[in-house]
This record gives structure tokens, C-alpha cells and sequence, in this order.
């Protein structure tokens, strides 16, 4: 049976699971400079029956954040499993360390958005136990070979906007002691008309945040009851709306977890973002205590997504052994103590999206009234999960036709060091991110409005080749016959590069993007004169950049930071995979 068969079988009982756990069912790991978490001790609860004393185990994260190992304070697991996790649960490890030290199971988890986590379910989920998504539509749409078993809701979490609170105001959305006023969508649309309001959202191809938000939006703009249909996408006008409401995004990414970190790095440039709610909480965490602006919670009145956050089991025929692990550990999430520290991390687990724990101090510090927060689960006006095939239409219309077109230009390295495998893989990451038919398997295919230039440098820079929609051919074949020679300066790549942006009068229509990929240490004569011409531009362009081989990942950690981007770590696996990860941040 095929994967839209499955899904429109699957979709129904999804649609059930999210509406049931919506009536079911948040402390964030402290991390020290020697890369160790430990949970935080004190329960701060005001029910005495709360006897848990503390966890006792500890957890270590990777250097790239995409790893984190949990360990019981016994220091001999019964058995360890492994679980293919939204990144977004980066934020609830002091639940997962309750759960570890009172099941005594070793968790690793493996943090990946939600499109890798339909993938890892239908290739098979070799090596893997469990998986965490933030919504059952993952494992739904993944689970085609029938793994997941024994599945439950953990907690749950509306999609929001999240708007500081100085914008708020002056939007009229929110007085000076944060209490917010009804929103609809079609008020957000007109204050982007107006230009009043831009925000930043992930992909609604590549995370569930932003598949939720999309889908809530078309559903809300389209107004009556009822789950999106077939005939909704083909209406011009709804279409019309939608896509302008869009073009209010001015900053994209595919993970949910690294767009809160951007924000809250960056609160005088990015002021708005779409994301879940415990992640506003978690950010406003932080604002508050670095003395910034926080950002109020905003719930659309006529339609909003609330995900669910399933945990479910992957039997591969494993041993009994790892089946009652993970059943022991799953046990120990539905506990009081590790409801409560998904309530303090700003997710919900009581009925209807209501609070369990509602007095507990800690829960009250961070579901505050001053940020815009209501848990009164009237708030959630949720929408009804469309048909399986209306799903996976409204994603490809979203990708070709809907969302904000992006501007990207690609420097690739095309050093000596690149001859054989290197220019191989590369050549494969551009058809895997640019060719319409590869593209379109991690549903990234270009759309008509999208731009695609492609800079192949060495020690100096290749003329440069345009592509326009969906015609990238040229440029892909190009790519593949461009000799590799030469040394490495990625920094006169970069200059390059800014001469091939959009011009101010076009920058509002893009999503732009400057994306680097080397293989070696650059030559660094260029490097100031690279990085004062950034600054000259005067303009938020992040420069992405795909690191392997001998590539130096301090150099381009620098050029990171200078552009509020990212780093995406090339030097294991595939490249291919590697370049579609990348496009879907743009």
C-alpha cells in the first residue's frame, strides 16, 4: 500500500488521537560549560504528595546539539533505547531525566525535525526504539511499514505567535501590563498588508510548527467549520489571502528549536516569530532575565493548531527486553512528577489543554499573565485535521505556489581537494536541493518565483549562473562540469556573492540566503575586507554555511555569527541530505 493510501487510512485515527490527547495531557536542562546537564532539584510544588526528591542522573549533550544522552543515577541502566526526537524536546530534559531516574532506562535522543522523523519510519527506523514527534501527522504520514506501537500523547502545546511586547502595543493587540486582546487571523493579514508586522516561521514542509501554522492559517482565512478541502485549495481567492499573509515571513527556518535560540539571540532584529507555545515561554524565559523585551503570546480567535507530541514504540523484532524499556520508560513520563516538569517547561497535560499543576509555583513563573499566556482551554479554538491527499496537497501548493519565494546563492567550492568524491557529493547536494523531481521527494522543489544562483569558486571566484523557477538545468549541468582546481578563498566567494542579492526594491519579496559550502581552511587575506562589506549591506542576509572534509569550523562559525546563521556539519554522512537540510532553513 502506498504512503498516501496509508495516510488517508491513518489520517482519520490521527485526526481522533490529536482530538483525545488534546483533552489529556514542559524545566529545560541547564547545561554547564563542560557539556553536562543536570536537572534541576527543586520540585517547588505546593501538593506536599509530591515526593519525588530530585533527579539523580545527570545527561550529556554532542557539540552540535543534535544528541543528548540521559542517564539513570543508579549509573547501570537496565537497558538504554534510542529515540528519533522533534528537536523542540530539547526544552522538556528535565522530564525525560525524571522519567530515566525513575524507570532506571538510559535514553538517547536524537533530535531531527519532523520530515526526518517520517523518513527514519519509512525507511525502516533501523536503530531506532521510539519516536517523539511533535505530532502524530509525523508518524502517520511516516509509518507506512506498521512499526509504531503502544502510542501516547506526552503533553500538548498550541502554535502562537509570539510578538514582543513593545510591538504588540503598538500593533493594539496588547496593553501596557501584557494583557493581550482578540486576534484574528485576518487581523494578522491586514497588519502585514499594511506592513506593519513581518514575522519568522519554519517551513511548513520541514517542521511541524510550520505545517501546523499553515494549515491553520488556510483554514481560518477560508472561515465556516470544517477541515480544509480540496476544492479550498483551488479557490484563488483563499489562495491569494494566504500567500500574502506569507509574505510577512522574513526569516525561514527548518527547525523550531534553533528559530526560538535565533530570536532570543537577536531580540532588537527579530521581534515576532510563529512557534509553539512552550518555546515563546522558554524564550521569554530568557529575555526576561537578560532584561529585553518579552514576547507576548498571541492565539489566533478563529483557528489554531495544537500539536501533540506523541511518543510511540518501533518494533523491529527487537528483544522483550528493550519493548519493556520503553514501556517502563513511557510509564514514567505519564507520572506526576514528569507532568510536572512538562507543565515547568511550558507544555500542558491537564483536560482540554488546561494545567494539572496549575498551583505549582514553578508552572505559574511560566505560564505568566504579564506574557500574554491563557490557559484557559476556551482559548483554543482548534482546527480539524484535513483528508490525508488535501494534506499533502496543501504542502505542495505550499511549497510551489504559496509561501514568500526564496533568493539563494550558492558558493561551492571547487578547490583541487574537491577532485573525485568531493565535487561528487557536492554535485549530487545541488540536484538533491534543486533538481524539481529529487527535490520534491523532501518536498524543497523550487517554485516559480524562486531565484537559485550558483558561484563556484577556488582561490578566486567562477562566473556566476542564474536560475529562475523551476529551470535550474542549466545550472545543475554547469555545476557538473565545472573543473575542481585551484586553492580555497571563501571569502572573495562571499564577496561575489553580495554583488548577486536582490536590490533594496526586491529584497521584501525573498527570503534571501547566502549558502557556503568548503571543503578546506581559506586563505584569510580577504576575510576583513569579506566581513566590512557584510556590514555594509546593511542587511539581514544569513549566510549558511556546509562544512567537510578539512573545512576550518571556527572560520565559519565567524561568518555565522555575523549573519545570525548556522553551520551544518557535512564531515559524516550525506552530503545530499546535508544540502536539503540547508534549503529547507530558506
Amino acid at each position: 500500500m502506498g504512503i498516501e493510501a496509508v495516510f488517508r487510512r491513518r489520517i482519520a485515527a490521527c485526526a481522533a488521537l490529536v482530538a483525545a490527547t488534546a483533552m489529556l495531557l514542559g524545566g529545560c536542562a541547564q547545561t554547564s560549560d563542560n557539556g553536562k546537564t543536570n536537572a534541576g532539584t527543586s520540585n517547588g510544588s505546593n501538593d506536599s504528595s509530591n515526593s519525588y526528591n530530585g533527579p539523580t542522573g545527570t545527561s550529556t549533550t554532542s557539540k552540535d546539539g543534535n544528541e543528548q544522552q540521559f542517564t539513570p543515577g543508579s549509573g547501570k541502566p537496565d537497558q538504554t533505547i534510542t529515540i528519533a526526537s522533534g528537536s523542540e524536546n530539547k526544552e522538556v530534559a528535565d522530564a525525560v531525566q525524571r522519567a530515566v531516574d525513575e524507570s532506571n532506562v538510559a535514553v538517547t535522543m536524537k533530535y531531527m525535525g519532523s520530515l526526518d522523523i517520517m523518513k527514519v519510519l519509512s525507511s525502516g527506523a533501523e536503530g531506532y526504539d521510539a519516536v517523539w514527534p511533535a505530532s502524530s501527522m509525523w508518524i502517520s504520514m511516516g509509518d507506512t511499514k506498521h512499526l509504531v506501537k503502544d502510542q501516547q500523547s506526552t503533553s500538548t502545546t498550541p502554535i502562537v505567535f509570539g510578538i514582543a511586547k513593545s510591538k504588540a502595543v503598538k500593533l493594539g493587540w496588547a496593553d501596557s501590563s501584557g494583557k493581550t486582546k482578540t486576534v484574528s487571523t485576518a487581523d494578522i493579514l491586514a497588519k502585514v498588508t499594511s506592513g506593519d508586522l513581518k514575522f519568522s516561521m519554519t517551513s511548513a514542509t520541514q517542521s511541524n510548527s510550520g505545517a501546523s501554522a499553515f494549515l491553520a492559517f488556510m483554514t481560518a482565512l477560508r472561515g465556516g467549520s470544517g477541515p480544509l478541502t480540496d476544492a479550498d485549495l483551488n479557490n484563488s481567492a483563499l489562495k491569494a489571502s494566504v500567500a500574502q499573509l506569507l509574505r510577512g515571513v522574513d526569516r525561514s527556518s527548518g527547525s523550531s528549536d534553533w528559530l526560538k535560540d535565533m530570536v532570543v539571540a537577536n531580540p532588537d532584529r527579530f521581534d515576532s516569530m510563529v512557534n509553539y507555545e512552550s518555546l515563546v515561554i522558554q524564550a521569554d524565559k530568557t529575555l526576561t532575565k537578560n532584561g529585553k523585551d518579552p514576547l507576548l503570546a498571541i492565539y489566533p480567535s478563529d483557528g489554531i493548531a495544537v500539536s501533540d507530541s506523541p511518543l510511540g514504540y518501533v518494533d523491529r523484532s527487537q528483544s522483550s527486553d528493550i519493548k519493556q524499556a520503553y514501556q517502563k520508560f513511557a510509564k514514567a513520563l505519564t507520572t506526576k512528577n514528569a507532568k510536572l516538569e512538562f507543565e515547568r517547561a511550558g507544555r500542558r497535560t491537564g483536560l482540554g489543554g488546561t494545567l494539572t499543576y496549575a498551583s505549582d509555583k514553578q508552572v505559574k513563573d511560566a505560564f505568566r499573565a504579564e506574557w500574554g499566556l491563557n490557559t484557559d482551554a476556551s482559548v483554543l479554538k482548534t482546527i480539524a485535521l484535513p483528508a490525508a491527499a488535501t494534506i499533502t496537497k496543501a504542502l505542495d501548493v505550499y511549497q510551489t505556489a504559496l509561501r514568500k519565494p526564496s533568493w539563494t546563492v550558492w558558493v561551492v567550492d571547487y578547490s583541487g581537494s574537491m577532485r573525485g568524491e568531493g565535487k561528487t557529493g557536492v554535485v549530487n547536494g545541488l540536484n538533491a536541493a534543486l533538481d524539481p523531481a529529487k527535490a520534491a521527494q523532501a518536498h524543497i522543489q523550487p517554485g516559480d518565483g524562486d531565484v537559485n544562483i550558483l558561484i563556484p569558486f577556488e582561490s578566486v571566484p567562477h562566473t556566476s549562473v542564474r536560475a529562475d523557477g523551476a529551470n535550474t538545468g542549466d545550472l545543475l549541468r554547469i555545476a557538473d562540469a565545472t573543473p575542481a582546481s585551484g586553492g580555497t578563498d571563501i571569502y572573495r566567494g562571499l564577496e561575489a556573492a553580495y554583488q548577486q542579492l536582490p536590490d533594496a526594491s526586491q529584497a521584501g519579496n525573498y527570503t534571501t540566503a547566502i549558502v557556503l559550502m568548503t571543503d578546506g581552511q581559506s586563505e584569510t587575506a580577504q576575510q576583513q575586507a569579506a566581513f566590512d562589506q557584510y556590514k555594509g549591506l546593511g542587511r539581514d542576509i544569513p549566510i549558511f554555511s556546509i562544512m567537510f572534509a578539512q573545512a576550518d569550523p571556527t572560520q565559519l562559525n565567524q561568518i555565522a555569527q555575523l549573519s545570525n546563521a548556522k553551520v551544518f556539519d557535512g564531515r559524516s554522512g550525506d552530503l545530499a541530505d546535508v544540502f536539503r537540510t540547508v534549503k529547507g532553513f530558506n
